[in-house]
């Protein structure tokens, strides 16, 4: 019998749950799931039936969370050993954003309880000079920033990076979106 991808992701996420380190992957594991994933949504719009689609999406809320489960895990099980070598590139790139984040935590909660409001005002002042690259599905007249200067105005399908604050409402009124450079992926 053929091992269909959804039990061998089920199949590799109840190994990792009973291994105590991490278990070694394939090097394209995540690249086959999801080519698998994008023929199931293939299949869903290819005339499928209503039965079949629904049956197609239920398969895809499957490896979904089983996927969420396995990198969790394995995330975690990499920075309680000191072992992301053991990872994945793919897994790797998650791992060091999580890192990051941890130390920033850490740094802000020591400084915190430390009394060190310098910190705590450099934080707040690097928040509001953080600047957001949106796509426009709008027309947006020119607007002024926290920072005083002037942006736009902007026409539909126009990308720029403005302060985070005007991007946040921004979003929030379905003006923009916000995308993603290679730099903050």
């Amino acid at each position: 019998m053929v091992e269909t991808t959804i039990e061998y992701l089920k199949r590799r996420l109840e190994s990792e749950v009973q291994s105590q380190g991490l278990l070694p992957l394939p090097t394209d594991f995540y690249s086959a799931i999801s080519n698998y994933s994008q023929k199931l949504k293939r299949s869903a719009v290819s005339g499928a039936s209503e039965v079949s689609v629904r049956l197609i999406a239920t398969q895809g809320r499957m490896l979904e969370s089983m996927l969420r489960q396995l990198v969790d895990l394995r995330l975690k099980k990499a920075m309680q050993q000191n072992a992301a070598i053991q990872l994945l590139p793919e897994e790797r790139y998650i791992c060091s954003a999580e890192q990051r984040f941890r130390k920033r935590l850490d740094s802000f909660v020591d400084a915190v309880s430390g009394g060190r409001p310098s910190f705590v005002e450099f934080a707040s002042l690097s928040e509001t000079r953080r600047n957001i690259t949106v796509r426009f599905l709008k027309k947006v007249d020119e607007l002024v920033g926290l920072d005083l200067r002037r942006y736009g105005p902007f026409e539909v399908e126009d990308v720029a990076s403005i302060p985070a604050a005007n991007a946040d409402i921004l979003i929030a009124g379905g003006d923009a979106v916000e995308i993603y450079t290679r730099d903050e992926m």
